[in-house]
C-alpha cells in the first residue's frame, strides 16, 4: 500500500506508484496514534474516507462531524482537517486520496473545466457526508467500496476499474450538488470564502512548522498572521482547541519522537536531540516528552528498536502514522 508524507508546509504529498495512476488507498487507525488523533493537515488531492469500524470525529474549521461505521465523507482540496477516534475506540478508516487528473488528464480541457474545476475551485464545497439513508448515499458508498476492493486486490485491470468507478462517483456528486446550474451542497454550504480562523491557522501552522527549531515566541506567531497576541490565542482555541504555545510544544515533542524513530536512535545525545527541536532546557524537554508519551526520550529510544516498535504510540509523517 502506498505511503504519503507531509511537506514542510503541512500539505500532504502523495507518493503514488506512478504519475499515470494518481490514486492511493490507505488504512487509517486514529486509535493507535498519539492522543487518538490525526494531526491537522490539508493537501492538493481530493479525499474520501469511509469509517470501517468504530466512530470518527472529523474537525473541519470550526465544525465537528461525527461519522459512525458505514458512513463516509468527501473532502475537497486544501480543506484543513483533523481526525480522532471517539472515546478512543478501535476506529478504522479506509481512505481514498486521488488527483482529479485521473478523470481528465488535461486540467485545462473543456471537460475538466466543466466537470472538475466547478467542484475543486468552489470554496462552498468543503465537505459532503455520505450515508446509506438515501439512494444517492448508498450508490456513492457502493462505488467507493468497489474502488477499495479493486485497489486492495490489485487484480488485472484494477486501474481501469478504479477510473470507471471514480467517473460514476464523480457524476453522482455533480448531480447531487447541482453543478449543472447553481452549486448547492445543502448542509456543507457555509460561505463563499474560507473562514478567517482557518486562513490564519494555516499560516500560523506553516510558520511554526518552519521555525519550530528556533526560539520563537507568541509575539512571533501572532506577527506571522498579523493579529494581536490575544486574538492569536483565541483563533487557535477556536480552531484547534490549543493555545499557540501548546501547539508549538506538542509539535516539537512529536518531531523529537519522529527523529528517534526515523533517523537517529543511538548516536545523538538527549541534550542534542532537545536542541535540534527547539528546546534549550533538557530537563524541560524530558518532562514534556514524558507527559506526552508516558516515558522518557531514553526509554522511547530503547522501545524504538524494531522488535519493540509495536509498544510505541503510532505517529509520524505518513498518513498511517500522523
Amino acid at each position: 500500500m502506498q505511503q504519503n508524507t507531509l511537506n514542510p508546509e503541512l500539505r500532504q504529498i502523495m507518493d503514488h506508484a506512478n504519475e499515470d495512476y494518481p490514486v492511493g488507498v490507505y488504512y487509517v487507525e486514529p486509535h493507535k496514534m498519539y492522543m487518538n488523533y490525526v494531526r491537522w493537515h490539508w493537501h492538493e488531492e481530493l479525499e474520501i474516507n469511509l469509517v470501517k469500524n468504530g466512530t470518527a470525529e472529523f474537525t473541519i474549521g470550526d465544525e465537528k462531524i461525527i461519522l459512525n461505521e458505514g458512513q463516509g465523507i468527501f473532502l475537497n482540496k486544501n480543506v484543513l482537517h483533523a481526525i480522532r477516534s471517539v472515546n478512543g475506540d478501535d476506529c478504522i478508516l479506509l481512505s481514498l486520496i486521488f488527483n482529479p487528473n485521473i478523470l481528465f488528464h488535461n486540467d485545462s480541457s473543456a471537460l475538466a473545466l466543466n466537470y472538475i474545476n466547478s467542484v475543486v475551485d468552489d470554496n462552498n464545497m468543503r465537505y459532503l457526508t455520505l450515508e446509506r439513508k438515501d439512494m444517492w448515499g448508498r450508490n456513492m458508498l457502493a462505488y467507493l467500496s468497489d474502488i477499495f476492493d479493486a485497489n486492495f486486490s490489485q487484480e488485472f485491470g484494477y486501474e481501469l476499474s478504479t477510473k470507471s468507478a471514480l467517473c460514476q462517483l464523480w457524476l453522482l456528486l455533480l448531480k447531487k450538488c447541482n453543478y449543472k446550474s447553481t452549486p448547492s451542497i445543502g448542509q456543507s454550504k457555509k460561505s463563499t470564502t474560507l473562514s478567517p480562523d482557518e486562513i490564519r491557522i494555516k499560516d500560523a501552522i506553516l510558520y511554526i512548522h518552519t521555525h519550530y527549531t528556533e526560539a520563537i515566541s507568541l509575539d512571533d506567531i501572532a506577527a506571522s498572521i498579523h493579529v494581536s497576541k490575544s486574538e492569536c490565542c483565541r483563533c487557535f482555541k477556536r480552531a484547534v482547541n490549543l493555545t499557540p504555545f501548546e501547539y508549538l510544544m506538542r509539535y516539537r515533542i512529536l518531531q523529537a519522537a519522529d527523529k528517534i524513530l526515523q533517523h537517529d536512535r543511538n548516536t545523538t545525545s538527549i541534550s542534542e536531540l532537545a536542541i535540534s527541536v527547539g528546546f534549550n532546557n533538557t530537563s524541560y524537554f524530558n518532562k514534556l516528552f514524558k507527559k506526552y508519551f508516558n516515558c522518557t526520550p531514553t526509554e522511547y529510544r530503547k522501545l524504538s528498536k524494531t522488535e519493540h516498535r509495536d509498544q510505541l504510540s503510532h505517529f509520524g509523517l505518513s498518513l498511517t502514522h500522523i
